[in-house]
């Protein structure tokens, strides 16, 4: 197996600007097939800049992203990404969803037609098909008998089921998640968060950006925390939780966990 093999998803010293805002400096990450990596850290790390880019929703200013056996670059250093068009390439040749913190369900369309739409829409799969499929992943995420609800009609974690099951529904080899529990009332992200551990259980490659840290203790293979744009400390979560080096990350766990603890 060759190198690129290896790796579901390499980025290579990523860089990102917002205008004069840095907001990823030089990333360096590796994900393995079938792992699961949970990206921690305060607003504006750069956590949900950097799913964005792996998903082709945001164009990077230095650094090669790989996820796969597909590459994209940027031309060389403090020069934009080659092209949209070669942007679109890229993101059309890999297979990678992302569930986001809103649901973006429409509102007009019922749960079973939420997800067929992308099936007919960008796999071109026929209606019968496409109904199969959405019903077989709705079943997956525990919302067989939903079908013919509307999203106004179904709870904030019930919504973000069907918003997985629309992923899932595509086959994707790498699923993103963006906060997907944030938008959430604390006592329906057990739901969501259960689907997910379901996942993990089935080696499906996962990069997750999660304030839930219980959860990230409990799947990811590998805990990645940033900070002010760059990978501060990175290791399985024994060690990033239970004994990590970087000041910076100490400070983090112990607000969260003040945090925690008020809640509680």
């Amino acid at each position: 197996m060759s190198n690129k093999d290896t790796y579901a998803v390499q980025l290579h010293y990523l860089w990102k600007s917002f205008g004069d805002n840095t907001v990823l400096k030089g990333i360096d990450l590796k994900v393995k097939h079938k792992e699961v990596v949970c990206l921690i850290g305060g607003s504006g790390s750069g956590k949900s800049t950097m799913l964005r880019c792996i998903n082709s929703l945001e164009t990077f200013d230095e650094g090669k992203i790989s996820v796969g056996k597909e590459s994209f670059s940027a031309l060389e250093p403090g020069k934009k990404t080659s092209s949209r068009l070669q942007q679109a390439r890229f993101a059309s040749l890999k297979n990678v969803c992302m569930v986001f913190q809103q649901f973006n369900l429409w509102p007009h369309m019922t749960v079973l037609k939420n997800v067929m739409a992308p099936l007919t829409l960008v796999k071109k799969l026929p209606s019968k098909e496409a109904e199969e499929k959405a019903r077989f992943f709705l079943n997956k995420v525990g919302l067989s008998g939903k079908e013919d609800h509307y999203p106004a009609n179904l709870s904030g974690g019930q919504q973000q089921r069907v918003a997985i099951a629309r992923s899932l529904s595509m086959e994707p080899s790498i699923m993103l998640f963006d906060e997907p529990t944030s938008a959430l009332d604390p006592e329906l992200v057990g739901e969501v968060l259960t689907v997910m551990r379901d996942l993990a259980d089935e080696g499906m490659t996962m990069i997750i950006v999660t304030h839930e840290m219980g959860f990230a203790a409990q799947v990811a293979d590998k805990v990645v925390f940033l900070a002010d744009g760059i990978i501060e400390e990175e290791g399985p979560p024994s060690k990033v939780f239970e004994n990590p080096s970087s000041p910076r990350l100490k400070a983090f766990l112990s607000t969260w966990s003040e945090r925690n603890a008020g809640i509680n």
